[in-house]
């Protein structure tokens, strides 16, 4: 792997509630370089959005973060708000999965990618609001939009979808970031739209060699773009390794369950689709052990162990930088 542009090191998050501490993320890491797509996958609360808004600094002020979230060897985990304003936006940005309640309804498609790049061109000769607007088309272009220069003067609702979602695109790329995360860029988008938003991320970050960061819950999405995987369950890393250790060498149960669940055209139809029983744990519910153990099928062939030890993300032999967080000690398939 190529120099990483973001690091990430044991990172937590913990929110303060009524009812006490509650644990979101437990010590995960990841890094990304210039140019390649990690994706974090994994159902529904298993911390993936947590752990992007932790990145971007965008958690609540009940949110304590710990670790390293390392830019370009920069720290940002502690950094002063107005410090981490300048960072968010510029050097790293954020693609939200629901484009209408990330665009403000009252303002123009084509001022509000312009704002965009005034904000973070404020002092700068080149930021008139002529020269803005001609950034905001320019990108809003890129990114697809037909008539640029006349769609830029139209408001969110009077866009599709697929065409709201360009728009956050063009906004969070228009001040040439260095990474940029996606969190589930496609949700609520026809088969169709989906494949043309992420073929337009992959054209994107092929032009400016951005570092992509994809949150998601779809395997399919993830086996045509992503360079890297990292599985997450319960706010802990359950396996981590590129995208062919998952698809091809899955060592982890809860990978092997989610790959089962994903309908594949390349191999025989299956009557129905295979499920993993039970429901994810709610955060902080488990202490100790694996935190997959009540849903696994394979505890018995290990015992004890699986309740009361915690498995940490160990190397597969002779498999590269493929790890993953099972007692088993082998793959399931071979179990």
């Amino acid at each position: 792997m190529a120099r990483p542009v973001l690091e990430v090191h044991d990172l937590h998050v913990t929110f303060r509630t009524d009812g006490g501490l509650v644990p979101a993320v437990d010590g995960i890491d990841f890094a990304v370089a210039a140019g390649e797509t990690l994706a974090i996958v994994g159902e529904s609360g298993s911390g993936k959005s947590v752990s992007s808004a932790a990145v971007m600094g965008l958690l609540p002020g009940n949110a304590d973060v710990t670790g390293e979230v390392l830019l370009d060897g920069r720290d940002l985990v502690g950094l002063p708000s107005d410090e981490l304003r300048k960072v968010r936006g510029n050097d790293i940005a954020l693609v939200f999965q629901d484009a209408l309640s990330a665009l403000n309804p009252y303002y123009s498609v084509g001022w509000q990618v312009a704002e965009a790049y005034r904000l973070h061109h404020g002092k700068s000769r080149d930021a008139s609001k002529k020269e803005a607007q001609r950034q905001a088309v320019r990108m809003l272009d890129l990114v697809g939009i037909p008539d640029a220069a006349r769609r830029a003067n139209s408001y969110p609702h009077e866009f599709s979808g697929g065409m709201r979602q360009r728009v956050v695109i063009a906004m969070a790329l228009v001040n040439n970031p260095k990474v940029l995360i996606a969190d589930e860029p496609t949700t609520a988008l026809d088969v169709t739209v989906q494949a043309q938003i992420m073929r337009l991320l992959e054209d994107v970050q092929e032009e400016f060699g951005t570092a992509l960061v994809l949150i998601s819950h779809d395997l399919g999405v993830v086996a045509e773009v992503a360079d890297d995987v990292l599985v997450m369950y319960a706010g802990r890393a359950a396996e981590r390794g590129t995208v062919r250790d998952l698809f091809h060498r899955a060592a982890h149960p809860y990978s092997l369950g989610l790959l089962g669940a994903m309908p594949r055209v390349d191999v025989p139809p299956k009557p129905r689709l295979t499920t993993i029983p039970g429901s994810p744990p709610s955060p902080g519910s488990i202490s100790t052990g694996c935190p997959f153990q009540p849903r696994c099928a394979y505890t018995e062939r290990v015992g004890e162990r699986c309740i009361t030890e915690r498995p940490e993300l160990t190397p597969r032999p002779g498999e590269g930088d493929h790890e993953a967080a099972c007692h088993l000690g082998r793959r399931p398939s071979d179990a």
